[in-house]
């Protein structure tokens, strides 16, 4: 197995997917809240860039329901933002969310071309390694930064999981992310670019949520073809 890690988002396009399971980081906060939707009783989402995509979903499928944020803040007229405390601890009969941020449902669409794309966070890192091992594919890592640009949170989260998986060869980009997962303190991504962020907007239950490590068994599978994502259903 080979591992690789993208440390910039704007590096994708310098990657040939083709051949890799990608996985996507978002750890402040989509794919944390995403997992924890789905493990709430949500059945499935569908990221989408913009806004006015995901308004315009709405009108035409009035039953869907929009979550995401702008500036770390829930959009005007969606239904949730981007916490995953809006989800946890819920019980939901299904439902169908159309998700739309900042960072994340970005790097998403970026994976396209890969063999499979799955999402992970802190809290799926050792679920996610190891079906990720199950799979026995070369995996490429990445981590969805902000705004474009290197995000701390997410390329430690990627170097942990890039540990776990104990793989036969290492890109330099996964070399530099397990070096980084080595030396960097947990506590420490709380105080990152994107941490700071929530930090100014009172946000530490979801901070402290988010820095959970390896607490779910959840591993969210993302499908290309018609766009939907949903929790893996056999492990």
């Amino acid at each position: 197995m080979r591992v690789e890690v993208i440390l910039s988002p704007e590096e994708v396009v310098h990657h040939q997917l083709a051949g890799w399971v990608c996985v996507v980081i978002d750890v402040f906060r989509f794919t944390t809240t995403i997992l924890t939707a789905l493990e709430a009783g949500m059945e499935r989402f569908f990221p989408v860039d913009g806004v006015e995509e995901a308004l315009s979903l709405k009108k035409s499928h009035p039953e869907l329901l929009l979550a995401g944020e702008r500036n770390a803040l829930q959009v005007p007229g969606f239904d949730f933002g981007n916490s995953p405390l809006e989800h946890y601890g819920k019980n939901y009969a299904g439902g169908e969310l159309v998700f739309s941020t900042t960072n994340g449902t970005k790097a998403v669409q970026a994976a396209r071309g890969a063999d499979a794309v799955v999402l992970a966070c802190l809290r799926s890192a050792q679920a996610v390694a190891d079906y990720l091992k199950g799979q026995g594919r070369d995996v490429l890592f990445l981590p969805a930064g902000l705004e474009g640009k290197f995000s701390l949170e997410d390329t430690w989260c990627a170097g942990l999981m890039a540990k776990l998986l104990q793989a036969g060869e290492y890109g330099d980009g996964a070399q530099a992310a397990m070096l980084l997962h080595e030396h960097v303190p947990l506590e420490e991504l709380a105080h990152s670019a994107h941490g700071r962020r929530l930090q100014a907007l009172g946000l530490w239950d979801d901070l402290h949520f988010c820095l959970e490590c390896s607490v779910s068994q959840g591993v969210v599978l993302w499908d290309q073809e018609t766009g939907w994502g949903a929790l893996a259903r056999e492990r």
